[in-house]
């Protein structure tokens, strides 16, 4: 299939904007982009007169959660078969709101490889999904309920293996820090050692995997940073100093605003967790801005799922939540396009509008420039290695 957008608004994902733009997919791959009329019509199967809406890079969320589905306590106890078609279902949500690539962050029973690989098989459809399996924890750490866990190096070693023997894409370390779902433990406690984290991060690495993680309180974000982490995701208590080893390390924040902001603003959770999280707003916001004013790469994450309640599907609430605390709409959009792939080590095939990256697009009816919201409430048009997904331009 020969696909021509044309008339096209273009955000080109590292920031640029480009009025009457045409783009031309061909199989799965982006053939050609240029002013509008520059791109010969004929031999095209399919011409969408796009008459100004934006076209724009597949979205990226490098940190999400879609195991069991959306966090319901009555499905807690679902048989394995049903909660992975919870997954399934939950995660194309993600798709059908513009997100063509997610990196999961941790799942039950490593459903999220399995759903993955359904995927991949043609067994049903779905983002591009990079897997963490069940992830690793300190004993009694966060997630401990459903994480690997593990004490100490050798421990840290072998769970590493196991997670990357289980199919893993990326290693999610849960117990840098305690979190707003530890109860008993306050947020900023610290959890696995800076040697311990080093263990995970060099077995990750020798396996060709990538790494994220857990990471609330200062002391614990400073050991992961000096462990050589890839990304600090919550990030709420950083400091100049932190941000300044990020920067010279080149670490990632992913700052995952969507859980607190519907545990303390919305209050769609338990009372003991609204408690924990509502001082927590300020400090996020706080720490968000000193990294962007400190020149630290920020990467789009929204941590949905989980204990969450915030919904699959909702993901570009983030980017709104980002906005709000200080980014700029395009900076954002940067952070949730090429910005994320760098992250997940995919910049060679998604994350931006350009000849020979893989045809992952998405058409917005209103400017997300002007109002960042249009991506919640305005997506007309997906589109995933060359496949489209959601249509609702009526061509």
């Amino acid at each position: 299939m020969r696909v021509l957008f044309t008339d096209a608004t273009m955000l080109d994902g590292k920031g640029g904007y480009f009025e009457h733009h045409d783009v031309l997919v061909e199989g799965n791959r982006i053939v050609g982009v240029g002013p509008r009329g520059s791109i010969a019509h004929t031999d095209v199967d399919r011409i969408y007169d796009l008459q100004g809406m934006v076209l724009m890079p597949g979205m990226i969320d490098t940190h999400l959660h879609f195991a069991g589905g959306d966090y319901d306590p009555a499905h807690e106890h679902d048989p394995v078969g049903v909660l992975a078609l919870r997954s399934l279902e939950a995660v194309q949500r993600s798709l059908l709101a513009g997100f063509t690539t997610v990196r999961s962050a941790g799942a039950q029973y490593d459903l999220d490889i399995d759903v993955r690989d359904a995927i991949n098989q043609g067994i049903s459809f779905g983002p591009r999904i990079l897997a963490s399996g069940r992830g690793l924890t300190m004993t009694g750490g966060h997630v401990h309920h459903y994480a690997i866990e593990a004490d100490g190096v050798d421990e840290i070693r072998r769970a590493v293996r196991t997670l990357v023997k289980r199919g893993a894409d990326s290693i999610k370390i849960f117990a840098v820090s305690a979190g707003v779902a530890t109860a008993g433990a306050d947020v900023d406690v610290e959890g696995f050692t800076t040697e311990e984290i080093r263990a995970a991060v060099f077995e990750a690495t020798r396996a060709r995997k990538l790494n994220q993680t857990h990471a609330i309180g200062l002391t614990g974000i400073k050991n992961a940073i000096a462990a050589g982490v890839t990304s600090i995701d919550h990030g709420i208590f950083l400091d100049e100093e932190a941000c300044q080893m990020m920067k010279e390390k080149g670490t990632y924040l992913v700052p995952t605003f969507g859980p607190f902001y519907y545990y303390a603003v919305r209050r769609k959770a338990e009372p003991w967790r609204v408690a924990r999280a509502e001082p927590l707003l300020e400090p996020h916001r706080r720490s968000f801005r000193m990294a962007m004013e400190m020149g630290v790469k920020i990467a789009m994450g929204s941590d949905l799922g989980a204990p969450s309640r915030m919904k699959n599907g909702e993901n570009a609430l983030e980017l709104q939540l980002m906005v709000e605390a200080g980014m700029k709409p395009e900076d954002a959009i940067v952070a949730a396009t090429s910005t994320a792939a760098e992250l997940l080590k995919l910049d060679h095939l998604i994350g931006t509008v350009e000849p020979g990256k893989l045809a992952d697009l998405v058409v917005v009816g209103r400017n997300p420039l002007d109002d960042i919201t249009a991506l919640q409430t305005d997506i007309r048009l997906v589109m995933r290695d060359g496949v489209i997904y959601r249509d609702e331009l009526n061509m």
